[in-house]
């Protein structure tokens, strides 16, 4: 059984419904994001003050976002993996989430967290 962490957004709920087929691969490393381990991640930790919104998560796996931990993204993050994740995510286009947009919100996100694409 997989931990549930309790938060709940459009993004996670869109994917398990097969809304967003075109988001395929993990934020942190790149691998093949799967219904049984896929979990919301907050790119500012909701420890410090991250909020759960779209602005703020990506996808990830259980493993990845218990790894990271509230951890500084800097230290975590692998930039390849997140280019992929991003041109995936600028294809979105479903009900609530607009690829083009979300992908311009958690590219600031990131900026404002010392993270240089």
């Amino acid at each position: 059984q997989a931990v549930s962490f309790g938060y709940k957004n459009r993004l996670k709920t869109a994917w398990k419904n097969g809304e967003i087929s075109q988001l395929q691969h993990d934020f942190y490393d790149g691998s093949l994001l799967k219904k049984e381990t896929i979990t919301l991640e907050h790119l500012q930790p909701h420890s410090k003050g991250g909020k759960t919104t779209l602005t703020n998560l990506v996808l990830t796996s259980y493993a990845n976002n218990s790894k990271r931990g509230n951890k500084d993204i800097r230290e975590y993050i692998n930039i390849e993996a997140a280019k992929q994740y991003i041109e995936e995510a600028k294809k979105i286009k479903c009900k609530g989430i607009n690829g083009e947009n979300y992908v311009k919100s958690i590219i600031n996100r990131l900026k404002s967290l010392g993270v240089k694409l």
